[in-house]
């Protein structure tokens, strides 16, 4: 991987960040994102502190898949170990994001999963998005908890505590973490208009016809 191609993973991390911030996804300085190396055992993060909507590629810190830190002027992320578990279970992850939206953080503290309630949210999480039991940010336990969950999910809900994206490219993760937001607020909506008996993942199958969908 030469340097030209790391610098261009790191220009287009900054630009995710800043679009998440202006989307509304994140605050402050709250959120991180990361992005694999191809052909190595590292990835670049967000450090700690850094403003997802002001991120400058310089600002990353390269990691290994253990979460120590292999070069870079700033601390590594508190959540660092978190993305090095999700790295080393799933081979085919190149990206990761982690986010605070309003309407998905509020599913997580209510520990109420998110469905696809649109046919298009179904061909993304055909089996919704499940909510981690809250367990204290940036532990290993929590590292530990979200691997053994995105195992078999791309997204997962923190609770107390934002939602978890992968995807094989940055864009991909990004894309995700928007539409676990517009599910979130597309669920609270069918809610308060039909009541939560309207909202049902068998149901939802069985009118699908299939558990994987395609256009």
């Amino acid at each position: 991987m030469s340097s030209e191609e790391i610098k261009d993973i790191g220009e287009r991390i900054a630009k995710a960040s800043r679009e998440l911030y202006n989307n509304g996804l994140v605050k402050g300085t709250s959120g991180n994102i990361s992005a694999r190396v191809p052909s190595t055992e590292t990835f670049l993060i967000k450090p700690s502190g850094a403003r997802m909507g002001f991120l400058k590629p310089e600002e990353l810190v390269l990691v290994d898949l253990q979460g120590k830190k292999v070069s870079g002027e700033l601390d590594v992320s508190l959540e660092t170990p978190m993305h090095a578990a999700i790295y080393r279970a799933r081979s085919d992850v190149h990206a990761i994001v982690h986010t605070h939206p309003p309407t998905a953080t509020a599913f997580g503290i209510a520990k109420t999963a998110i469905l696809p309630l649109q046919i298009e949210m179904f061909m993304l999480f055909p089996n919704g998005i499940p909510v981690v039991p809250f367990i204290a940010p940036g532990s290993k336990a929590l590292a530990e908890a979200v691997q053994k969950k995105i195992a078999d999910y791309d997204a997962v809900v923190l609770e107390n505590h934002g939602i978890v994206t992968v995807g094989e490219t940055i864009e991909a993760a990004c894309d995700l973490n928007e539409m676990v937001e517009e599910a979130a607020k597309i669920q609270l909506l069918v809610t308060q208009l039909a009541g939560a008996d309207a909202v049902n993942l068998a149901r939802l199958k069985q009118k699908f016809k299939t558990e994987n969908p395609v256009e």
